[in-house]
């Protein structure tokens, strides 16, 4: 099973994260993200003014860059050892 056909579970994931947040996540600055996302590389999705990141999206983008070694979307965003 890959990242991207994982669901968040409880444990505060969120559906969504700004740019900014996604960057963070990412551990990439915020203008690099705005470049992954107009590539088509990052999906985001508009939320009336704001551009928003799908937390799937995130683990889609890692699973592309390291094919043969899933991530678990689930572990996105959460601290080490939670």
């Amino acid at each position: 099973m890959t990242a991207a056909d994982q669901t968040p579970r409880g444990g505060g994931s969120r559906l969504l994260y700004s740019v900014a947040e996604a960057a963070s996540l990412l551990g990439v600055g915020r203008t690099y993200m705005f470049r992954l996302i107009a590539t088509g590389e990052v999906e985001s999705i508009k939320v009336g003014k704001l551009r928003k990141i799908p937390h799937d999206a995130l683990g889609r983008y890692i699973d592309q860059q390291r094919p043969g070694r899933p991530t678990t979307v689930a572990s996105i965003g959460q601290q080490p050892g939670s």
